[in-house]
């Protein structure tokens, strides 16, 4: 991030809240896009759900992957039932 119109030595305040919101609505998008090519694939419907900070996608057996933002910036998508990343 870089703030702009402030001077070198200010103090710039960033809205972690409001990071954190965007960085979980960018997760859930991301999720509602794939989710029909998994329900597809694994033949059963999926749903998005919060469990806790995190979003996951859940069948009727409970939770089945789970997602995360990586450090360069792409969703992560780890399958709970297996040792796979997608």
């Amino acid at each position: 991030m870089r703030p702009t119109g402030t001077e070198p030595g200010d103090f710039v305040e960033f809205d972690l809240d409001l990071i954190e919101a965007d960085r979980r609505q960018r997760i859930r998008s991301a999720l509602d896009n794939v989710r029909g090519r998994l329900e597809a694939e694994l033949q059963t419907s999926l749903s998005v759900d919060n469990v806790g900070n995190d979003l996951v996608l859940s069948d009727r057996d409970g939770v089945r992957f789970s997602a995360t933002i990586g450090a360069n910036g792409r969703l992560v998508v780890t399958d709970n039932r297996g040792n796979e990343l997608l």
